[in-house]
């Protein structure tokens, strides 16, 4: 098939290079020029594994080309995934306006072409948005030519630092659309016959997004407050968690249930920033729900606090990203910590061999002056190091003696004599 995909994010490009090693051709669309021109080299405007590798063999083949004019895309294509951002606004609603400018560019081809073609929205939105502004936008455009088009939305179950793995390996795909019988999307989403195709409505599709993101969510707050209070009493966190994991009747799945760090990125906190925004519009009361972004918040402020009392100055921060194997530092509460240690007078240098340093620089240029080039730099004349993501121990010989290390990170364990120290 031939492809179009709106928006060269996360979501976007990871469906280029695996729609691509799947033997489609697909079209990048984007308003940033700098990220087509690095699709058009094969490299990928993201760091996230295996996407590299898809993207300069689909390119190689001749299966990827990428532009910042839509009609172009569109004109080599049947279908398009649109994968732009839905970022939060301050109230949490979600902010639609990527996503409706997309759709007026599409709408507007349809009509000057008159060729059919399918809609496929990939980016997360509120339940009702495509019926109540998707699809209306379409009808004011199209008119009499509106039969032209087949909307569906496909919600992506996509976690960075693996999202290759989901994407092949899901447990399911959701389809929510008025008519099943779409013979494109059939043909675009049976590739393989383990992965079972939930076809629904479109606002039980949007909203099984936040279902799952607000459960993730959940689930890391629940644990790391569950062991923040037994630390507290003295009791082995580390064997109770090993005991809690060990019940796959009731607890289901050990993803997000190991304490550890915070949430953050680009999902979590905005879904959940959206569901409470809808809860509070139809007055409802979501006690469980509103609480997790602020015993995330808590927990950040509980890692400060630890930092404090150990009464060092010299600060050394291995990990900025939100999450281990990604360059994404959307809401990460390691950049957060990082800020408000800055402001409490640390001297803190900072090192994470996996961040975009560019980007920090637009986004947070504040940050800059404590990244550090290399390991040995950071950990050299530190006398307190904070792990926040996996991979340390390569670099603990570069740590100064008589340094304490704080494991705020807890998915691999390293030895440093009379140093380490793991937090709940």
């Amino acid at each position: 098939m031939k492809i179009a995909i709106f928006g060269l994010g996360y979501v976007g490009v990871v469906n280029m290079g695996c729609f691509s090693k799947l033997g489609h051709h697909v079209y990048g669309c984007d308003v940033k020029s700098q990220k087509v021109e690095l699709i058009r080299q094969g490299k990928s405007p993201i760091f996230e594994p295996q996407v590299d590798e898809m993207l300069a063999d689909g390119l190689s083949k001749g299966l990827i080309n990428a532009s910042v004019k839509a009609q172009e895309v569109l004109e080599a294509t049947d279908i398009a995934l649109v994968c732009v951002g839905t970022p939060s606004r301050t109230d949490g609603t979600v902010n639609l306006d990527y996503t409706i400018n997309t759709t007026h560019e599409i709408a507007s081809y349809i009509r000057k072409s008159g060729k059919k073609y399918t809609v496929v929205f990939r980016s997360t939105i509120p339940p009702g948005t495509i019926e109540n502004s998707i699809l209306p936008e379409f009808e004011s455009i199209l008119g009499e030519k509106f039969p032209l088009l087949t909307v569906a939305f496909l919600p992506e179950f996509l976690r960075e630092g693996s999202a290759v793995k989901d994407f092949f390996h899901c447990s399911r795909i959701v389809v929510g659309i008025a008519d099943e019988k779409n013979a494109d999307l059939e043909k675009l989403l049976s590739y393989s016959p383990d992965i079972p195709i939930v076809f629904t409505n479109y606002r039980t599709a949007e909203f099984i997004k936040y279902v799952d993101n607000a459960f993730h969510a959940m689930k890391i707050s629940f644990v790391n407050e569950t062991y923040r209070l037994g630390s507290a009493y003295d009791v082995d966190t580390e064997i109770a968690n090993k005991i809690f994991l060990m019940d796959k009747h009731l607890n289901i799945s050990e993803t997000y249930l190991r304490p550890g760090l915070p949430f953050g990125g680009s999902c979590l906190p905005k879904d959940l920033r959206a569901i409470n925004h809808l809860a509070r519009e139809k007055n409802i009361e979501l006690p469980v729900l509103g609480s997790i972004l602020k015993s995330n918040a808590d927990h950040i402020t509980s890692m400060l606090e630890k930092v404090k009392n150990y009464g060092r100055k010299r600060i050394a921060l291995y990990g900025l990203t939100f999450k281990s194997g990604t360059d994404d530092v959307r809401e990460s509460p390691m950049l957060l910590l990082a800020e408000r240690l800055s402001s409490e007078g640390f001297s803190l240098k900072v090192f994470d061999q996996d961040i975009n340093v560019s980007s920090l620089r637009i986004e947070q240029p504040g940050i800059i002056k404590h990244i550090a080039a290399s390991a040995a730099e950071t950990f050299g004349d530190a006398d307190l190091v904070l792990v926040c993501k996996k991979g340390f121990k390569k670099f603990t010989g570069a740590i100064s003696p008589g340094a304490i290390v704080i494991n705020f990170f807890d998915q691999e364990k390293f030895a440093i004599a009379n140093s380490q120290e793991t937090f709940y």
